[in-house]
């Protein structure tokens, strides 16, 4: 029987989910999907998010966690509790700046495969050279 990849879905709402990217929470679950079984699903998102973008985390099955302070930070500290669980084998990382590449760095130091998802227009270089594999969203 064939395993399939079994991923740990991690978005950074406040750094992708911009109304110029063109692209949605739905977008980015759908092309994750595509490539193995999420079996962790959560969406940091910043305490001033409306109310309807918290909903429809909710809706699509996935965890939101609202911070009140810097959500880069807490991004991070989630991104390292997944990157030491075992039952992970693969990262989904919806970002777009280079100064997530050390998240990059220890996923794949301790055997995780990086799937970074973010927009076609301003995804950072260094993070597409450093990921196993990029999908971009939105306008071309």
């Amino acid at each position: 029987m064939l395993m399939s990849k079994l991923i740990a879905l991690l978005v950074n709402e406040p750094n992708v989910l911009l109304k110029k990217f063109d692209f949605n929470l739905g977008n980015i679950l759908s092309a994750v999907k595509g490539l193995g079984r999420i079996i962790v699903g959560k969406v940091v998102l910043n305490h001033n998010a409306p109310l309807k973008l918290v909903e429809a985390v909710i809706s699509l099955g996935l965890e939101p966690i609202v911070v009140n302070g810097r959500v880069d930070v807490a991004f991070t500290v989630e991104a390292m509790r997944l990157i030491y669980n075992p039952k992970i084998n693969a990262l989904a990382l919806a970002i777009r700046d280079a100064h997530f590449l050390p998240i990059l760095f220890e996923a794949k130091r301790v055997g995780k495969e990086v799937i970074v998802v973010g927009p076609r227009e301003g995804l950072s270089e260094a993070l597409q050279n450093a990921a196993d594999k990029v999908i971009t969203l939105g306008k071309a």
